[in-house]
């Protein structure tokens, strides 16, 4: 029986696609697909119901329907001819006419996929091992719409519980946001990647030479792994795009995980030659060198580590002020104060246009005046940091500079004015749901309100924070814990 598919006449005895003296032969299961989607054209046929009924009689995974879509599309040259509707299937947009009416009158419809089984079943099976394991990646690259994206779950390393559901969660927000992919490009669904990862036994500490496995039966041509780092109002994604003999690396900046997804989701556009559509978002920061992505990957867990990484990039980078500024507080972090003073004397001769970064700077620079006992500095530093926060808004620097003023103001024997800063920064960090920012404060707090005789409330604050940082596993605030510990829970008791 022939049919005419717009140009096209196409043969389904000879398994022919034929225009202008040239005819291309057709996969048996291929030729399924199409008249199954076709006998259906204006529908929109989910991927399990060609599952259920094209391969109905083995345990494949959708990978082999995306194969059969781009030998289609290849077929006719272009890709809408079929239709992808994200999360919902395939729709097939061309009308088929038969040619003969004489032979088509005796038939009531076209011929369905479980006919067409019994014709071509003995070809069929030569290709069916083939099918299932493994998706042709060079057929992918033949024409530029052949391209298929596997976002793999995210790894969390951010420090404290709460944060569990990024692994899946914030994967399906990825994913959610390629929408706006053109429809040439198949991007895999999260209800599928956990299988997929289970059939090629990757569990969810998988590292990036396990990829490999994944290009080997998902037939994808670019896989996305990422990780994310940080917390409240300081994220760091680190992403690399794995291609088959290639990968590339960077990091993401950003004050929330949402705007790092956002930021991700276009470099990904831009990496397939698919740039999306401008948008108001714009990203904090965003580097593509490796160097600041490893530096990145040890900063919370590893500062000797970082600290390596991030000296080699500002050997190669002298201006990246970004750079001096992590440098800076990992100096900090390590007792390394001189290193941190002289460090951040290169950035007098920068030209930095940013306010934040600029807050980001002298707010550093007080914490070094503060570690050198120079209080009267120290404040000075702090108030100009408040004076920029006033216009530039950032709650994450409001409750930082205010909690160093805190601090600096218990030193100085001054609680009214210390129980004041710690209660401006308690209420910031809230608005930004800072789980180490709030019970950090709550810690001060306590000691504060103990030195005032109020044992009642300095009770409740220190409560408060034991038990969020344990119930959360606040890591990075253990050591603070034991030292208020110490101060105040014999005395509170």
């Amino acid at each position: 029986m022939k049919y005419q598919v717009d140009a096209f006449v196409l043969d389904v005895q000879a398994r022919t696609l034929s225009a202008h003296d040239r005819s291309q032969n057709i996969r048996p299961k291929t030729l399924e697909v199409l008249l199954y989607l076709a006998n259906r054209t204006g529908d929109i046929i989910s991927k399990q119901e060609l599952l259920d009924c094209i391969w109905d009689d083995v345990s494949v995974d959708d990978g082999v329907i995306f194969q059969s879509i781009l030998e289609i599309r290849k077929l006719f040259g272009h890709s809408t001819i079929i239709q992808n509707f994200p999360r919902k299937g395939y729709q097939f947009t061309a009308q088929l006419e038969p040619i003969n009416k004489n032979k088509q009158d005796k038939q009531s419809s076209l011929p369905t996929p479980s006919l067409l089984k019994y014709f071509i079943a003995a070809i069929s099976l030569i290709f069916l091992s083939l099918v299932v394991i493994f998706i042709s990646k060079e057929e992918a690259a033949d024409v530029h719409f052949d391209q298929s994206i596997l976002v793999l779950p995210i790894k969390n390393s951010i420090p404290y519980g709460e944060n569990d559901w990024i692994y899946l969660g914030a994967m399906e927000q990825l994913i959610a946001k390629l929408n706006d992919f053109p429809n040439s490009v198949f991007i895999y669904q999260g209800t599928y990647i956990p299988h997929l990862m289970h059939t090629v036994g990757l569990d969810r500490k998988f590292s990036s030479n396990d990829v490999a496995k994944i290009f080997n039966v998902s037939g994808a041509t670019l896989i996305v792994e990422t990780e994310i780092f940080g917390y409240v109002s300081d994220y760091k994604l680190v992403y690399k795009f794995h291609v088959v003999n290639d990968v590339k690396q960077g990091v993401i900046l950003d004050t929330s995980i949402n705007g790092a997804l956002v930021t991700l989701s276009k470099k990904m556009a831009d990496f397939i030659n698919h740039p999306l559509k401008r948008s108001e978002y714009k990203p904090i920061n965003e580097f593509k060198d490796a160097l600041f992505a490893e530096a990145m990957i040890s900063y919370e867990s590893d500062w000797h580590t970082s600290i390596s990484f991030f000296e080699s990039y500002l050997a190669l980078n002298p201006d990246s002020v970004i750079a001096i500024i992590y440098l800076s507080k990992l100096y900090l972090w390590d007792n390394q104060v001189e290193k941190a003073a002289h460090l951040l004397e290169r950035t007098v001769q920068l030209r930095i246009e940013d306010p934040l970064e600029v807050a980001n700077i002298q707010l550093l620079k007080g914490r070094i005046a503060a570690k050198q006992q120079d209080f009267e500095q120290a404040l000075q530093l702090y108030n100009q940091v408040t004076n920029i926060t006033d216009k530039h808004h950032d709650w994450f620097i409001k409750a930082s500079v205010a909690e160093e003023q805190g601090l600096v103001y218990l030193e100085q024997k001054r609680l009214n004015k210390s129980l004041e800063a710690f209660t401006t920064s308690l209420s910031s960090y809230q608005i930004i749901q800072s789980q180490i920012g709030i019970n950090a404060t709550r810690l001060h707090l306590a000691e504060v309100l103990f030195l005032q005789g109020n044992i009642e409330q300095a009770k409740e604050n220190y409560s408060k924070a034991k038990q969020s940082i344990k119930s959360i596993k606040l890591e990075f605030l253990y050591s603070m814990l034991e030292q208020h510990k110490i101060k105040l829970e014999n005395r509170l008791n």
